[in-house]
């Protein structure tokens, strides 16, 4: 009986503690204290303290001693495990929260070192789950303020669903061989003005700027109105300076989150380190990846250039964590893609009937324009508006043959693509077995012109990818030939 209760005893997983050095960062970042200062601030007030230097230090040391307290309290009240099935994490102040998630139910691991964190030499892993989401939160179970060797420990263990061994002298076992599958190019920064994402971040700064020099006094505001804008120096000026603060502004922004980005792979697992003031490590399973998506901005296929992200099962914050390309040569994001997915070949294009379709779509505003401005022209003599609805239409040309040049998709052996988009185009490359359904839809100017629009489903990314404007004929046939046997009860006829 004693034997057996020993046993029982070994496989249990033991109760771990973040290191106590994260009560002094959260105790400085107040990452507990926050949530009291709503209802701290009402009850300061209802004090009648007054100003003065006496006041402010007094609140300081109160702030101070707060979050030191809340801090020291969550870190006595965390712990966490990770055994041979599972990882439970346990914590709360008030109300006591256990949660637990199978190890097979893990899809990928980050961890993350921010500036603070590194200061203190911490680590802060963050393990996504598909076992349900948690109201109010973006991960699933979030590890903060362990030692990089503990965090290097914990991820290797979910991740291999087993428990890493404690060696008793200290060291580790050999790491598996990495391969490199990809690494980023300082120079692939000067496509970043070419990316809406990376525009975003000077778009606030100058928007903030602006907001600022509005709250400036008269005296020391500087002067945009309209006189100091009528000279056409004045102006360039302003473009020209606008222009630099975007430009440079999106260059720094894609440097800050992609500065040292490196992919390998490693035993079963893809890897990405990224970041230059928050470090990033992401770690993926290459059995979860079902596919990969190429995508190109306007912009970026006018130098070439692409991001590649993979799709994998159950994964949250798919478009940060599954990025395996942020920014680079469109040769090489195809290269990255081909080695994740098998390529099914060369994309089929879709029939003339769907060129018609986004031609007609992309002009039809125009030939209205047109029509309104000649009765506009006769009953009030705005000939300009039939010169904006001219122009509207012959615009519309090109954008409809752009729009019908992205359509396309193909079938291979174990895999297929499709791709669609004009603004964006994208690109996907899945797996035969990423699908679990299929969709198909058609309106009915689809149907007079023989047409349907096919939506495979699958598990990963944003849930489901279509082929657009397909031949109607042709959908049973690719649908086959793009899943599992069980696709074929879209050849059989309806009862």
């Amino acid at each position: 009986m004693r034997e057996r209760i020993e046993q029982s005893d070994v496989s249990e997983p033991v109760a771990r503690r973040a290191s106590p050095l994260v009560v002094l960062l959260h105790t400085v970042t107040f990452r507990q204290a926050r949530q009291f200062v709503p209802a701290v601030i009402p009850i300061v007030a209802a004090t009648g303290f007054g100003g003065g230097r006496t006041t402010v230090i007094a609140l300081v040391v109160g702030v101070t001693l707060l979050s030191l307290g809340t801090a020291a309290l969550s870190w006595w009240r965390f712990t966490y495990a990770d055994g041979p099935s599972s990882v439970v994490v346990t914590r709360g102040l008030l109300s006591r929260s256990v949660r637990t998630v199978p190890n097979d139910r893990i899809r990928g691991v980050e961890v993350e070192t921010s500036v603070l964190h590194r200061l203190f030499g911490l680590v802060r892993v963050r393990i996504d789950a598909a076992a349900g989401a948690v109201a109010g939160k973006e991960e699933e179970l979030v590890v903060d303020g362990v030692t990089r060797a503990e965090g290097d420990r914990l991820r290797a263990a979910v991740l291999t669903h087993r428990q890493a061994p404690d060696r008793a002298d200290g060291g580790t076992e050999a790491a598996p061989a990495e391969e490199e599958f990809g690494r980023f190019d300082n120079r692939w920064l000067l496509y970043a003005p070419l990316v809406g994402s990376y525009l975003a971040l000077p778009l606030a700064a100058v928007g903030a700027l602006f907001r600022l020099a509005q709250e400036l006094p008269e005296n020391v505001r500087p002067n945009l109105g309209e006189a100091a804008l009528a000279s056409v120096r004045a102006l360039g000026i302003t473009v020209g300076g606008a222009l630099v603060v975007l430009v440079a502004g999106s260059v720094v922004g894609a440097a800050i989150v992609n500065w040292g980005f490196r992919l390998v792979r490693r035993g079963g697992s893809l890897i990405a380190v990224r970041g230059l003031i928050t470090r990033r490590h992401t770690e993926l399973e290459v059995d979860r990846i079902r596919g990969a998506t190429v995508a190109e901005g306007a912009g970026m296929r006018l130098v070439h250039a692409a991001r590649v992200n993979a799709l994998v099962t159950g994964l949250g914050d798919a478009t940060r964590r599954g990025q395996l390309l942020p920014l680079g040569p469109r040769s090489e994001a195809w290269t990255l893609a081909r080695r994740l997915v098998e390529d099914p070949g060369p994309l089929v294009a879709h029939p003339p009937a769907a060129r018609r379709r986004r031609l007609v779509r992309a002009t039809f505003a125009g030939l209205m324009v047109t029509v309104a401005g000649m009765l506009a022209t006769v009953l009030a003599g705005w000939w300009w508006v039939v010169l904006v609805g001219l122009a509207l239409t012959v615009l519309g040309i090109p954008l409809g043959r752009g729009r019908y040049a992205a359509l396309g998709h193909a079938t291979g052996p174990r895999s297929f693509s499709v791709r669609s988009g004009w603004l964006v185009r994208e690109q996907v490359l899945l797996q035969h077995r990423a699908v679990v359904g299929w969709q198909v839809r058609q309106s009915f100017f689809q149907r007079q012109a023989g047409l349907a629009t096919v939506l495979a489903c699958v598990g990963a990314g944003r849930g489901g990818y279509a082929a657009i404007d397909m031949a109607a004929g042709d959908i049973a046939g690719f649908a086959l030939a793009a899943s599992e046997p069980w696709a074929a009860t879209f050849s059989r006829p309806a009862p």
